[in-house]
């Protein structure tokens, strides 16, 4: 096909989704123009016409897939929109934190190249992440604490289950394991299973050979554990904010 005959046909949402599924197999570094271009068929030069540049198109892939991953904020349309908890479907303030919990695990280690353009600013913050923003905020908000002070606390529970999830796909992002290597063991499991790869220091060494059942590299059993002391702290603070 060419150039001219694409200008008709291709579209930016074409273009996009092709561009979620080549960063998906082989990373976002691995996304270029001509590759897009290639699996549509058309010519690179074609692609210009419906995203301005590589950045562009990061933006409108963040975007895409928040969009695929929503909370349910336009679950319940509330009479008031300051209502809190018609906002997000009469769930509990511990409800919503699952759902986000859920929701933002299912996303990063589905598409494992998210965890790293949602650690800028400048693409973490589409219209999708804007609305599920303000529905973990109402849903923090029955917590009795002020506007700022529930967007603080969803920043802070986003930032933990990005952090536990870069962990969990850092293998498929440096993808630097070779053929006869596990790319789910690392240092602290050779210590649990009871071979550790150096003389571990004191407090190490009671961990050698405590299985893995402890659980201490099984990444959600992290996330869901760091969640529920998080929400302990969040609790704290806010019984100290209401004085």
């Amino acid at each position: 096909m060419s150039d001219s005959d694409a200008g008709g046909r291709l579209t930016r949402e074409a273009i996009v989704s092709s561009a979620i599924d080549i960063a998906d197999v082989e990373g976002f570094d691995a996304l270029s123009m001509r590759k897009i271009a290639d699996r549509l068929g058309v010519g690179a030069m074609s692609l210009y016409r419906h995203v301005a540049d590589k950045d562009a198109l990061l933006m409108a892939m963040t975007e895409e897939i928040g969009a695929r991953f929503p909370y349910p904020y336009g679950e319940h349309a509330a009479d008031d929109p300051s209502d809190d908890r018609a906002a997000v479907g009469g769930r509990t303030w511990r409800e919503c934190v699952q759902v986000a919990t859920d929701t933002d695990w299912d996303l990063y280690t589905r598409h494992p190249w998210v965890v790293l353009a949602y650690s800028s600013p400048r693409h973490s913050m589409g219209a999708a992440s804007l609305h599920c923003l303000d529905w973990m905020m109402a849903g923090f908000s029955q917590l009795g604490v002020d506007r700022v002070g529930a967007a603080e606390m969803t920043l802070t529970l986003w930032s933990y289950i990005q952090g536990v999830a870069l962990t969990a796909v850092s293998a498929d992002l440096v993808r630097t394991t070779g053929p006869d290597q596990d790319p789910a063991r690392g240092g602290l499991d050779e210590v649990l299973d009871g071979t550790p790869p150096v003389e571990p220091p004191p407090r190490i060494a009671d961990l050698v050979g405590a299985g893995r059942d402890v659980g201490l590299t099984d990444m959600r059993r992290r996330l869901d554990r760091g969640v529920e002391m998080l929400c302990i702290g969040f609790e704290v603070v806010a019984r100290g904010a209401r004085g």
